[in-house]
Formats: C-alpha cells, sequence, structure tokens
C-alpha cells in the first residue's frame, strides 16, 4: 500500500514538471525574440529592443511581443530602408523586404 501512495505521488511531480517545462518553452516561442536564420545564410538575433543585424552591428529597434523593426545600418544590404519583421509561427518569422516581397526566417535553433 506504501509502494502505490510513493508511486502515484511521483507520477504527480513528474506530470507537473512536464506540464512546467512545455509552459517554459510556449512561453519562450511565442515571441520574436531569438536567433533567427535565412534560407541564404543570414542570421540575425532579437533580444527586446535589442538587434544583432545579419551583418553583425548591435543596435536598436522597435519592439513588441510578435514583431520587430529597424533602419538598415550603413554598410549593410538594404542600408537606409526600413525593415518589418512578423512572426508567423513559434518558429517562422516574415521580413518584408524594401520591394515588397516576404522572405522567410526560421529560428536557427528550434524551440517546439
Amino acid at each position: 500500500m506504501a509502494d502505490a501512495y510513493w508511486i502515484n505521488r511521483l507520477l504527480g511531480i513528474a506530470g507537473a514538471g512536464t506540464i512546467l517545462g512545455l509552459t517554459v518553452l510556449t512561453v519562450r516561442a511565442d515571441a520574436i525574440d531569438g536567433s533567427w536564420c535565412n534560407a541564404v545564410g543570414d542570421n540575425l538575433q532579437i533580444n527586446g529592443p535589442a538587434i544583432v543585424t545579419p551583418g553583425g552591428r548591435s543596435m536598436s529597434g522597435d519592439h513588441s511581443r510578435h514583431a520587430f523593426s529597424y533602419v538598415s545600418p550603413e554598410g549593410e544590404k538594404f542600408q537606409g530602408e526600413k525593415l518589418d519583421m512578423i512572426l508567423r509561427s513559434d518558429n517562422l518569422m516574415s521580413m518584408r523586404l524594401p520591394d515588397g516581397k516576404m522572405q522567410q526566417w526560421r529560428r536557427c535553433e528550434v524551440v517546439s
């Protein structure tokens, strides 16, 4: 009888830990923050209002939970142009290029 009590107790703790772990992943994935890669090998990193651009420049931009925009700095592709990004799913982001086309970015490190 005591063994059944401890088994149920351990299963309850394990279940709570699993739910907590999934909640933490979901909260992290439901934001544009993170490392992003595109099909041509560019990458960028967003952390709140801070961005490390594909050219490696650290700067600030306009940030919300699901969107980010910045003006591309001198010396980088699209310099002087505003680039807008929007989170499409946990692992997919779209960037509107100056010509109006949308470029797809995926998380460099997939979050499930």
